[in-house]
């Protein structure tokens, strides 16, 4: 174990590195870096494995693979114990915020002095031994899930349709839809063909049906390092580590979206990494053997996730085509 405290560098301009990595060592610390995200994780993990803690991190907010404020609400969720120091050079009131609801221990807008990087680190414990690790979140049941989609005859009663498939079995939510649809249904079972099974029930108990498809969500078959990664961020949230917006999950107090993607199952694997973290985005399912993606977006207004479909995930490597669905709201319908 090393008897100087070790300090992680994560940022993605090499200089910057070089330049925090001297600066440190010259004040009795041992450095070690790394320029994103993910290897940041690892490194943490396998340090920790070798009884060698790390006792701080200094955090770029933003890195080449995943957004730093992600990778700090990993780190708290799964290593409470571990300081980290937030640097970046973008910040703003939003990005404190978000900081302190990660329980991000200090925070500095760049370009700072090194005396003020060290000034934190000695204020939040850089020499503070390994504590006991946290206890262990249950995994949760893993379901098999499908979205459906339905349309209903033009005649058909769709807020009675709704309102009897939205309380039905195995129907986590039913929503009403514009667009080549009528219905969304997430359906979650013990397996596949249970999830048909209880389609079938339901649509054999309504009448006006006029087309349905089912698309049974899949494992996107992206690297270890990602899945680790998040598992690791699914229980941030679980625990409240994410920040106020991410642990709000779906709102149904805010305007969604549903969009289907086509995409070019090559590039699904690094496609799914940026579509599951981009902004409006709640939940991201992959599916008809990876030529597919069904996203549910989340916005405060139907324009702000309309400029995320049209200004963002439209362009990403990819994407071939994007059908639109927008979530009605009976209400005031």
């Amino acid at each position: 174990m090393s008897s100087h405290p070790r300090v992680l560098v994560v940022d993605d301009e090499a200089s910057l590195r070089r330049q925090l990595t001297v600066g440190l060592t010259q004040h009795g610390y041992e450095v070690d870096e790394c320029e994103a995200g993910l290897p940041a994780l690892a490194r943490i993990r396998s340090a920790r494995s070798a009884h060698d803690p790390f006792s701080s991190v200094v955090l770029d907010v933003r890195l080449p693979d995943i957004d730093g404020l992600k990778v700090l609400s990993v780190i708290k969720a799964t290593y409470p114990d571990l300081p980290v120091v937030i640097i970046t050079g973008y910040g703003n009131e939003d990005t404190i915020n978000t900081v302190q609801s990660c329980e991000g221990n200090a925070y500095l807008d760049k370009p700072f002095e090194m005396d003020a990087l060290v000034s934190e680190l000695d204020r939040i414990g850089a020499k503070a031994e390994e504590a006991p690790s946290p206890a262990a979140v249950a995994a949760p049941h893993v379901l098999a899930s499908a979205m459906a989609f339905l349309r209903v005859g033009r005649e058909a009663d769709l807020a009675a349709i709704y309102d009897k498939l939205t309380f039905g079995e195995g129907v986590c939510y039913c929503d009403p839809v514009l667009g080549d649809w009528d219905l969304v249904l997430l359906i979650q079972a013990p397996h596949r063909k249970a999830i048909e099974e209880i389609l079938r029930r339901h649509l054999s108990g309504l009448g006006d049906i006029e087309a349905w498809e089912i698309h049974h969500c899949e494992k996107p078959g992206i690297r270890k390092e990602f899945e680790e990664f998040i598992e690791d961020y699914e229980k941030a949230r679980a625990m409240g580590h994410a920040g106020t917006r991410e642990t709000l999950r779906r709102s149904f107090n805010m305007h969604s979206s549903y969009a289907v993607l086509d995409v070019d199952p090559v590039l699904l694997a690094s496609l799914y990494m940026k579509l599951y973290f981009a902004d409006c985005v709640v939940h991201c399912d992959v599916a008809d053997s990876g030529t597919r993606v069904i996203l549910l977006l989340q916005g405060v207004s139907p324009q702000v996730i309309q400029a995320e479909l049209r200004d963002e995930i439209r362009f990403l490597p990819g994407v071939l085509r994007i059908k639109q669905l927008n979530v009605l709201n009976f209400a005031v319908k």
